[in-house]
């Protein structure tokens, strides 16, 4: 029997020939023999002769210049890894049409499949799968070493397996329940620990809790059930045996509307009563912010449920606790795990093993969470699609809303502003388009567009009007969101000879940092003090330039002394936990003001936020980047509709362009209107989602071997003719230095991305190096 393997950690989208007697199963891991090494791979496809492998339809990807498919050229599988396959034949077709249809290193895509350190965490073992034979169960590895192994293995004499079981908790004589049973207003005036507050948090999203769920759920803050026992003590919470109603939540799901009924219903005609056909069309569910998207998802899951499991994704960690509880409160009963990088090893490799035995039924997290091997996976929920979190942006590159593409199974993509080419995919009819066409009960907020050439300034950052609706909105007892684009305090520059501070390694501008004192650079994170004397004239005198999260805070404390303030961004909150924390300050009300970067404008669902402001958005628009306008839209409207989720807020746009197409479309919240206008705009130019442009660039310490390094490979790439519309570079990268390298890149469009990505890694070949070759990314 001949096998195409896919290698783990390969970066190229190849695939090789190996032979074994065994018969082995697709998406199997098995160990072979890779440029002298034992190598870990995945089996996904079986050929009984070789004539087989030339008739392939993966023949593309097989690289058969190795053995010229001579028999005895083709080198054996040394062994197998689990003797079962994880990933199941649908997954593995999908992998290899991904590397067929877009380029992706196919191993890549199988090594995400499984958690870190897995082989750690599970062992192997071998128990007598015969009355003829006398073996009590024993590990794998004392197993190989009987003389008589191979022989009992290849007779089928042996089971060989991972053993999962995990260690389960005993169970209660009795379920117990537990509550918060004093008024949410009365919460923030007690003094609760840290523990305590995580619980109080916990069931104020959830309502009625089991304890052992909640214990679980809680497991990695460490909470234990003596921090119930305190809170119960202060009259805080009441635990009984029996469930307790919750007054306040009334019907766990509220009534959906019409608009909201007839999209579901329509989804769920892919559901035949039986099993979901798997020629299942895709659906692009779209709606403003607060349209009750979220309503219909859990509708469908609901019914998704009664035929097997469920993935829901969100494009942030941060946001899975309250896509959690909001689960947990509409299928109290259906076990629901969360699998993400923060986890440790030990926790993924516990869901991971949980999802693949088909003891969950629904699965949340980040883009991550995608390649867990659900077991009877019925319905993936994309939430926030448009998001840039569901493209990995390091090795291996890879899209999650490219994969699902390929992947036969109902999909859910839902936004207020979709990704483009998920729009045009509707609009177009190959994905279902349902759209929801007001908020749930509010009206969508006001906007006021601030013209910043004429309007008076209570401080550098925040205009006189801006100023007067946050106090209006703090008298009115709600919150306000501040929104800027970066973090730091400013840039340092020369008052007298415009001297800006510098990155030693990086060709890009420091931001200063008041809270350390220092210049810090934001993209190789190194640090210096500031100057005391410029080094171009020798001035004394610098200024700052640009406003940054601390430069906002510090102008709000001096506007609103004695007010809460706090701040979101990638310097201060670096874990979830942080993030969590500051949340819900905001959504206790012991926050009044909170400013930000883009954070602030993934998922917040917050009642108190009555006030969103927005300021230094033009530099946004002028990125040199052809995706920057229409990722500033996007913002901009998340970030407005953020405001007003309880009854009709407010936003407020600083600007220096007030007449922008971007601030004028996204005041209006006409994202149809601005998406019908980037499209025309994008299929003159032949950007996606028209055609697909292939970023390629390359880095090296020396500028020269850098700069002919790229043009050689232009050069073999700009003879591929019929393979590419335009070719456009090669050239200098906006940020042409970076950890002391030089960095040349040059971009390609085309209709035919796969076949210009397997030339590229051809091509590379020849020329080593710092390579990175992207299929649409985010920055263009």
């Amino acid at each position: 029997m001949y096998y195409a393997v896919a290698i783990s950690n390969y970066s190229e989208n190849k695939l090789f020939v190996y032979a074994s007697s065994e018969d082995i199963a697709l998406g199997e891991r098995v160990v072979v023999p890779f440029r002298n090494k034992k190598n870990l791979a995945y089996v996904v496809q079986k050929f009984e002769g070789i004539e087989e492998i030339t008739e392939s339809n993966l023949e593309e990807l097989i690289d058969l210049e190795r053995t010229h498919v001579v028999p005895s050229k083709i080198p054996k599988i040394t062994e197998r890894c689990d003797y079962i396959s994880f990933i199941d034949n649908q997954r593995t077709a999908t992998f290899v049409n991904c590397a067929l249809g877009l380029g992706y290193p196919i191993g890549r895509l199988f090594d995400l499949s499984f958690p870190p350190s897995f082989d750690k965490y599970f062992s192997l073992f071998v128990e007598s799968n015969s009355p003829l034979i006398n073996i009590p169960k024993m590990r794998y590895d004392d197993f190989k070493k009987m003389s008589k192994a191979k022989e009992y293995i290849e007779s089928g004499l042996v089971r060989i397996y991972r053993d999962f079981e995990s260690k389960k908790p005993r169970p209660r004589s009795k379920e117990e329940y537990v509550r918060i049973i004093i008024p949410p207003d009365e919460l923030p005036r007690l003094r609760l620990t840290s523990k305590q507050s995580i619980v109080v948090n916990y069931l104020l999203l959830k309502g009625t809790a089991k304890v052992d769920e909640l214990l679980n759920d809680l497991e990695d803050e460490n909470v234990e059930r003596s921090v119930l026992v305190q809170l119960k003590n202060k009259g805080i919470v009441k635990i009984n045996d029996e469930p307790i109603a919750d007054e306040e939540s009334g019907q766990l799901v509220r009534k959906l509307t019409e608009e909201q009924s007839k999209i579901v219903k329509s989804i769920l005609e892919e559901i035949d009563g039986i099993t979901m056909r798997s020629e299942s069309l895709k659906h692009m569910v779209f709606g403003p912010t607060g349209s009750g998207k979220t309503e219909v998802y859990l509708d469908v899951i609901k019914h998704a449920l009664n035929f097997g499991s469920v993935i829901y994704l969100v494009p942030e960690i941060s946001l899975t606790e309250q896509t959690i509880a909001r689960l947990r409160k509409h299928f109290p009963d259906v076990p629901i795990g969360v699998y993400h990088s923060y986890q440790t090893d030990a926790k993924r490799v516990e869901i991971w093993a949980k999802a693949v035995k088909g003891e969950l039924g629904i699965l949340v997290g980040p883009r991550s969470a995608f390649f867990v091997p659900m077991r009877n996976l019925k319905l993936v929920i994309v939430d926030e699609e448009h998001d840039e979190g569901y493209y990995n942006n390091s090795e291996p590159f890879y899209d999650v809303r490219k994969l699902l593409q390929y992947f036969p199974i109902p999909v859910i993509f839902g936004s207020a502003t979709p990704h483009l080419e998920t729009y045009k995919l509707a609009k177009d009819g190959i994905y279902q388009f349902h759209v929801l066409t007001k908020r749930f009960n509010v009206e969508l907020p006001e906007v006021e567009i601030i013209d910043m050439r004429k309007e008076k300034k209570s401080t550098p950052s925040i205009s006189k009007t801006l100023r007067e609706e946050i106090e209006s909105v703090l008298n009115d007892g709600m919150s306000a969101l501040i929104f800027t684009r970066r973090k730091g305090f400013s840039r340092v520059q020369c008052a007298v000879c415009g001297y800006i501070a510098k990155c030693d390694n990086c060709d890009v501008s420091m931001t200063y940092h008041s809270d350390a004192g220092k210049l810090k650079c934001h993209i190789c994170g190194s640090e210096k003090p500031v100057p005391s004397v410029c080094p171009v004239c020798g001035s004394q005198v610098f200024t700052d330039k640009g406003t940054g999260t601390e430069k906002v805070e510090r102008e709000l404390r001096e506007l609103f002394p004695g007010k809460n303030i706090g701040r979101i961004d990638a310097e201060i909150i670096d874990t979830p936990e942080k993030l969590k924390k500051v949340l819900e300050d905001l959504r206790e009300g012991k926050l009044e003001i909170v400013t930000g970067t883009k954070m602030i404008t993934k998922g917040l669902d917050i009642y108190r936020i009555g006030l969103v402001g927005i300021i230094d958005v033009d530099a946004l628009i002028f990125y040199p980047d052809i995706n920057a306008p229409l990722r500033t839209f996007q913002l901009l409207v998340q970030v407005i509709g953020r405001a007003g989720r309880k009854q009709k807020g407010k936003a407020v746009i600083q600007t220096y362009d007030p007449s922008n197409p971007v601030i004028i479309y996204a005041s209006a919240q006409d994202v149809t209107g601005y998406y019908e206008r980037e499209l025309a705009l994008r299929k003159e130019l032949s950007y996606p989602p028209f055609a697909d442009v292939v970023h390629v660039m390359y880095s090296n310490q020396s500028e020269e071997i850098a700069r002919e390094t790229i043009d050689a490979v232009y050069k073999d790439i700009s003879n591929a003719e019929g393979l590419y519309i335009e070719i456009l570079g090669p050239s200098e990268h906006p940020i042409f230095k970076v950890a002391n390298k030089y960095r040349y890149q040059f971009f390609v469009k085309t209709v035919h991305s796969s076949r210009i990505v397997r030339l590229l890694n051809e091509i590379k070949t020849k020329y080593p190096g710092d390579w990175i070759v992207r299929l649409n990314p985010p920055e263009i």
